[in-house]
């Protein structure tokens, strides 16, 4: 019932929501606050019966206390929601394929986190393993709705139906180098005249001469982006364009990219396993990178990098402004195979707006894992026994306590970002694969075989970009353009745009 509801009507109507939303799991009658902590479903532990739900999620590595930090969550979860839930984070390289594994083999899965990086929500959402959750939400998810604007759900829809719960978090991309402090100071590095990529070379020529050990420019993959160049992140069209045109998938800017990046490898500049690291991560987490490149540029990341770079500071120095790319880049489903959708629904609620069970999730036990200590600020163990780094995995961030380290304002920051971010003249716009699924299975087959390497600039792209656009050509990326022009310009006209 609220998919049609606009702007601030929007939260007016989910407000309203609230007074019967994740209080009712209580099945006691409303609170009329609507948060979990007050409404203490815990009496109705008799009332729902009890339940054990399973939750897949990514983690970096595994950590020793994981069942010790799942007992303390489930202790909360009884209370509340009469449910357990056998936490099983998989490590980030392994993910996808494991949870491909799992949804074929039918194995039960009531929650499941999802994005359209990883385990892609599109793609499973049409295949079925993830549940519309438009009713669910709706019955009992009012504080959700309350708490985040409509631009938020549309980063989990799908024909206009909802599959996933967006965590709050950083929604705009403002993509930076991450450069560690030591060097700055060591060479005098004024950050200020780093406006674009190339502005950042003489440093790296300077690393290069000064430091025998460390590597001027970490990556994987590459970090060629649109934002970077002008077009438009939703759909790849250049941002000042009057009359929408969908560019190739190479376009003139990745030329000087990849020619860029292939000057930089031949002078050293560049780790020479660039091509073949799966996890960006890999580049630079035993701080023998000078700059790397981070397409987020989130505020509060230099903690997070600091951790996981041999605890070297850095300083983040944006190259764009922030665009709103939206919320699917981190979210939460409800499996096809769930054994009790609405217990996982009203999960997820709680720990979208339970502060002590989000930061318990996040940071594990107080006094063992880490340590309060001035307002909102903790000191986290880093030999504890558990450490996730991933505040952005479980929920919303607006919950979070904050890592020593972490600007005081970071949650602030992360807001403001995300409302000022510009919004793509396209949002809105979604492309049906369906009737080019061939091409695009055929294109992501040529990209695996030359992108890395063009991309990090290890192979030339004077000899082996044309090769590239050939094979792309024979694979059906020119039909695949033809399709995505089609459907934009029928979007356009019928909102009114042509």
């Amino acid at each position: 019932m609220y998919k049609a509801i606009k702007g601030e009507t929007w939260k007016r109507v989910a407000q309203a929501i609230i007074v019967c939303s994740l209080s009712a799991v209580s099945l006691s009658g409303c609170t009329g606050t609507g948060s979990p902590r007050e409404a203490e479903p815990g009496a109705a532990g008799g009332k729902l019966p009890p339940v054990e739900l399973v939750w897949y999620y990514p983690q970096y590595k595994a950590n020793p206390d994981q069942r010790l930090v799942n007992d303390a969550v489930n202790e909360i979860t009884r209370s509340k929601l009469n449910a357990t839930v056998d936490l099983r984070p998989i490590e980030f390289a392994n993910y996808e394929q494991k949870l491909n594994t799992i949804v074929a083999s039918g194995e039960r899965m009531d929650i499941i986190w999802t994005s359209n990086w990883l385990f892609n929500w599109t793609t499973n959402a049409k295949k079925g393993v993830f549940r519309p959750l438009d009713d669910l939400l709706a019955q009992y998810g009012g504080q959700l709705l309350a708490n985040m604007d409509e631009k938020y759900w549309n980063g989990g829809k799908l024909g206009g139906q909802l599959y996933a719960i967006p965590n709050y978090q950083i929604s705009a991309m403002r993509p930076s180098l991450v450069i560690q402090q030591r060097f700055i100071e060591k060479y005098r590095l004024d950050i200020s005249k780093i406006k674009r990529i190339e502005d950042i070379e003489p440093f790296l020529k300077q690393i290069k001469e000064g430091e025998r050990e460390i590597v001027p420019f970490g990556t994987t993959r590459g970090f060629y982006t649109n934002l970077l160049y002008g077009i438009d992140w939703h759909v790849p069209v250049y941002r000042n364009d009057s009359t929408p045109t969908v560019l190739p998938d190479v376009t003139a800017e990745m030329r000087t990219n990849f020619a860029l990046m292939h000057d930089w490898y031949m002078k050293g500049y560049i780790n020479e396993d660039a091509a073949t690291l799966k996890d960006a991560a890999d580049a630079y987490n035993k701080g023998n990178a000078a700059v790397w490149f981070d397409i987020t540029g989130k505020p509060g990341s230099e903690v997070e990098f600091k951790a996981g770079d041999g605890g070297y500071d850095v300083q983040l120095v944006p190259l764009t402004g922030s665009a709103f790319v939206g919320a699917g880049s981190s979210m939460n489903a409800i499996g096809r195979t769930s054994v009790d959708p609405e217990r996982a629904l009203m999960l997820l609620a709680l720990v979208n707006t339970d502060k002590e069970l989000y930061n318990l999730l996040v940071y594990g036990i107080e006094g063992k894992h880490y340590t309060r200590t001035a307002g909102n600020f903790i000191r986290v163990n880093s030999d504890g026994g558990y450490v996730t780094n991933t505040d952005w995995v479980f929920g919303d961030i607006r919950n979070e306590y904050l890592p020593e380290g972490s600007p005081p304002g970071k949650i602030e920051q992360t807001i403001r970002a995300n409302e000022e971010a510009v919004v793509s003249a396209f949002e809105g716009f979604e492309f049906d694969e369906d009737p080019v699924k061939t091409e695009i299975a055929n294109v992501r087959a040529v990209n695996e075989e030359y992108y890395p390497a063009l991309a990090t600039g290890t192979i030339d792209p004077v000899r082996f970009l044309p090769e590239y656009e050939e094979k792309l050509a024979k694979a059906g990326s020119g039909i695949i353009v033809q399709e995505k022009q089609r459907q934009l310009d029928a979007w356009l006209r019928a909102n009114g745009s042509q």
